[in-house]
């Protein structure tokens, strides 16, 4: 067995002893380079990746292009860095009970912030749910920039019809920001709770989110709805 094999096989021996709480970023990111990397050195290559983003949390948000842009990094090992942060996304959003009823501000950021999870840019869903708020669906209308995602309200409009929604409500992501509404975001609530009123839906939130953090514009502003209640 040669030196990186032999260490390989120690860093295998703590991950199945101890799990992952003790590891150092870069040991982390060392031990999922492993995925792509089937022999030699990753040590080296997880320090220069971590080097040049700044931490293993950037490392995975970085751009394919950016990320094949370091030493050692290929396709493969770009791909499965990329893969990590949305399978995470995917796993917490498999866990939430599709059958929760969205009748209050912290049952909305707990059913949606794991479908934010990884998201660089901004992005814009709505949640179509019935008439005892049970969600049946989380369809993402659009994403932007860092900073902005266009809206569509003729298209949240549609996709209420569309899925014969009760309630609607939506949601979009400050990305590395906090979640605070812009003098926009107050507007285009105002405009979205009015068109799906037009056709008898009622908007019952809009929640603004922000890593772990997040906004009820329905409790912070509630006078940017038709209707008076969550």
């Amino acid at each position: 067995m040669g030196e990186h094999d032999a260490h390989r096989q120690r860093v295998y021996e703590r991950f199945f002893n101890e799990g992952l709480a003790h590891f150092a970023e870069h040991e982390a990111l060392e031990f999922l380079l492993y995925l792509s990397r089937a022999r030699g050195d990753t040590n080296g290559l997880a320090h220069r990746l971590i080097d040049r983003f700044g931490s293993l949390s950037l490392v995975l948000d970085a751009p394919i292009e950016e990320l094949q842009q370091v030493s050692g990094v290929g396709k493969t090992t770009a791909v499965v860095l990329k893969f990590i942060p949305q399978m995470c996304g995917y796993y917490l959003n498999n866990r939430v009970d599709e059958r929760i009823v969205l009748d209050s501000p912290e049952k909305v950021a707990e059913y949606l912030m794991p479908k934010f999870f990884g998201k660089t840019t901004e992005c814009l869903c709505m949640v179509p749910m019935d008439d005892k708020r049970r969600p049946m669906g989380c369809i993402f209308l659009s994403e932007g920039i860092v900073n902005a995602a266009p809206v569509s309200i003729a298209q949240i409009v549609k996709e209420a019809v569309r899925t014969h929604a009760s309630t609607v409500l939506i949601a979009h992501n400050h990305p590395r920001g906090l979640p605070l509404p812009s003098s926009d975001d107050i507007g285009t609530t105002i405009a979205i709770s009015r068109a799906l009123d037009v056709v008898n839906i009622w908007l019952t939130d809009h929640l603004i989110i922000a890593d772990n953090d997040y906004c009820s514009m329905r409790r912070h502003y509630p006078n940017a709805f038709i209707s008076d209640s969550l």
